[in-house]
């Protein structure tokens, strides 16, 4: 590697980001414009792409599935519902996801995670969670260990993923942070504090150093619950 590129500060936001949000490396979703996102094979989230993306010269996608069918991460999709609502109405009821979030992080932490494994997304209509794993879990073993997780917090109409773990190859298609979300024409970010965000007045600059500070978490864990079942 070059000196320059060993000292390019993106290079380091790139490794840290696909180290967390790591899907298929044979294809992307990318995103028409105006339209939906189509795939795109032969390569994943390349450190161009992602640079396109977080410039918002281009919106992209992974598909979280892998050949085995197992996933390198779990999400929370704790959203207001309808999206396109006004501003004001869309605030009202990001305050009750705040809440539902909180009661699911709880949870979590009664099972024995740490906060720091622990990551908060703001897609700006309402609240990601997600959890990050070493090394890749069983999707379906997940997706049964975050249905019993919604259903000790007696949220479970909430959505998630992984969710399509047998369907289809690819497995879910997952939208990145750090876009323009199109039914607010605001940019998602990171959160370190859930109960001091302001959805109103927030820094939409993206926050790579809350990712330095998450913490991967070991298969094990999940086996564990899963053997409960």
């Amino acid at each position: 590697m070059k000196e320059e590129e060993k000292n390019d500060p993106w290079k380091s936001r790139y490794e840290t980001f696909t180290r967390l949000y790591r899907g298929r490396s044979d294809v992307i979703a990318q995103q028409e414009e105006d339209g939906p996102y189509l795939p795109v094979e032969g390569e994943g989230f390349t450190f161009e792409r992602f640079i396109d993306h977080v410039h918002l010269r281009q919106t992209y996608a992974i598909y979280n599935l892998d050949d085995l069918k197992r996933v390198h991460f779990g999400l929370f999709d704790i959203d207001v519902f309808p999206r396109n609502q006004e501003w004001p109405r869309l605030l009202s009821g990001i305050e009750e996801k705040r809440k539902e979030t909180l009661r699911i992080m709880k949870v979590l932490l009664d099972m024995g995670l740490k906060r720091q494994q622990l990551l908060l997304e703001f897609p700006t209509v309402g609240f990601h969670l997600l959890l990050f794993f070493k090394d890749p879990v069983e999707a379906k073993w997940l997706k049964g260990f975050m249905q019993t997780v919604l259903d000790q917090c007696h949220l479970s109409p909430i959505p998630f993923y992984p969710k399509k773990v047998e369907e289809n190859r690819w497995g879910d298609r997952v939208q990145l942070p750090l876009r323009i979300n199109r039914n607010t024409s605001r940019r998602s970010n990171f959160i370190r504090d859930l109960e001091c965000f302001d959805p109103e007045h927030y820094d939409p600059n993206p926050d790579f150093s809350i990712l330095d500070g998450i913490e991967l978490i070991d298969r094990e864990w999940v086996d564990q619950w899963v053997r409960k079942e």
